[in-house]
């Protein structure tokens, strides 16, 4: 690369990372924790109702249901911007943050640029089907997801790529779970002062804990999609809490990780306020 390309790219950078610090963009990002923690909200409710026989026939209990029920109420498609916006504007500052953050390059510095990106994608993807829900063409993910998984098991080696890909969504689940337990979310906030230091803690272990479970379900039945060479199989956070309370004592199992939900959905919004960003 010549000097001149060199030193475009460090003016780009430099650019990109004073849009990442302004005040503006980070507001919207930490509207984008809100906008997460409405969605998580709903999620939990949609699942204790699940688990204690109260769900409709045919209700979703994924992201795309808990969407689905936000552009049903008064307002909701205003609410449907602003989780799109907000959490797209999160991705924006995470995808910046990784490239232009500053980071080693040891492995731990690619390590959390990896980490950054992958959440990115996360909030991208809500973002995208807020947005699509906002416009009235949202789709069902867990039908999405079982496309996906028919397309994988179509292509070469696609039983591969499929149970590798579940593999991956039950480690997430795992550290979920581990970061949770051990309180390590602290690391991303600045520490309030007490009695909402107390508060947060337990928002957060229990919302860490009951999310890891689901996605690492989900990732399970996306393993026996590839096993089985059966899309059917691979299902989203729906299927997953179907499988949940197919179990045994599976109600409570199922409104246990709905209460998850509802508390990471509370300590998102704590996440908002106090967010290192």
């Amino acid at each position: 690369m010549s000097d001149q390309a060199e030193r475009a790219a460090r003016e780009t950078g430099r650019q990109a990372k004073r849009v990442a610090d302004s005040r503006w963009f980070e507001l919207t990002a930490r509207a984008g924790y809100v906008g997460s923690g409405v969605v998580h909200l709903l999620i939990g409710y949609l699942v204790v109702l699940l688990g204690i026989g109260n769900a409709s026939g045919g209700s979703e209990t994924d992201q795309s249901g808990a969407l689905r029920q936000l552009a049903e109420v008064p307002g909701g498609v205003a609410l449907l911007w602003v989780v799109a916006v907000g959490t797209a504007a999160l991705a924006l500052r995470l995808l910046l943050e990784a490239v232009v953050g500053g980071r080693s390059d040891s492995a731990r510095g690619w390590a959390a640029r990896a980490k950054d990106v992958g959440k990115a994608v996360v909030y991208g993807v809500v973002s995208y089907s807020a947005g699509s829900f906002a416009l009235g063409a949202g789709t069902s993910s867990s039908g999405s997801t079982r496309s996906a998984a028919a397309q994988a098991l179509a292509t070469p080696g696609g039983v591969f790529l499929l149970i590798a890909v579940g593999a991956v969504a039950i480690a997430i689940g795992a550290a979920l779970v581990v970061q949770g337990c051990r309180r390590s979310f602290w690391k991303q906030l600045v520490r309030p002062r007490q009695p909402l230091d107390r508060a947060v803690t337990v928002l957060g272990t229990v919302g860490y804990v009951g999310k890891g479970i689901a996605v690492a379900v989900v990732g399970v039945l996306i393993v026996v999609a590839g096993v089985r060479s059966d899309p059917d199989q691979a299902t989203g956070l729906d299927g997953a809490f179907d499988a949940l309370r197919d179990l045994p004592a599976g109600s409570v199992v199922l409104v246990a990780v709905g209460i998850g939900f509802l508390a990471y959905g509370v300590y998102s919004f704590f996440r908002a306020r106090f967010a290192r960003l």
